[in-house]
């Protein structure tokens, strides 16, 4: 919603490639904000248009371009990304075993219903940092962070 409200629209595939999502994924997300959010219209299937009170400035949110949808940028630090980037040939079709880690931050929705979303998004950073910060200590990838 952020970054809809500060660019006044955006498209679905800028969506798919800013956040991962499979056609799936993207349509329920796309029913959600119509449905939740009035001040949101579709634009004959191309995208959403915000309509609600005057958007701020726009900021320097920027979307990856279509090389970046298939390298493991959004939430690896750069010298993690060079190493499996580097070894991407040498994994392709490896069967590995992993660890998988869901993390919530307790009572977040509560804390953060009233707020908009930067201020969300600011207050909760830090700690999805520190999670994120003990993922890579060993080596791990982040696959997605959901919520606010």
């Amino acid at each position: 919603m952020a970054l809809l409200r500060h660019r006044g629209r955006v498209t679905y595939r800028a969506l798919q490639l800013q956040f991962h999502l499979d056609d799936d994924r993207l349509k329920t997300l796309k029913d959600e904000i119509l449905y939740a959010h009035p001040q949101v219209v579709d634009d004959n299937g191309r995208g959403l248009v915000w309509t609600g009170e005057a958007r701020s400035t726009p900021t320097s949110v920027s979307l990856p371009s279509v090389d970046q949808e298939r390298t493991p940028l959004t939430y690896t630090p750069p010298h993690l990304t060079d190493r499996i980037l580097a070894a991407r040939h040498s994994l392709a079709g490896e069967r590995k075993q992993v660890t998988i880690l869901f993390a919530d931050i307790k009572g977040s929705t509560e804390i953060i219903k009233d707020l908009d979303p930067e201020a969300a998004q600011q207050l909760l950073d830090p700690a999805i940092h520190r999670m994120m910060d003990a993922v890579h200590r060993y080596e791990g990838t982040v696959n997605q962070v959901l919520g606010f």
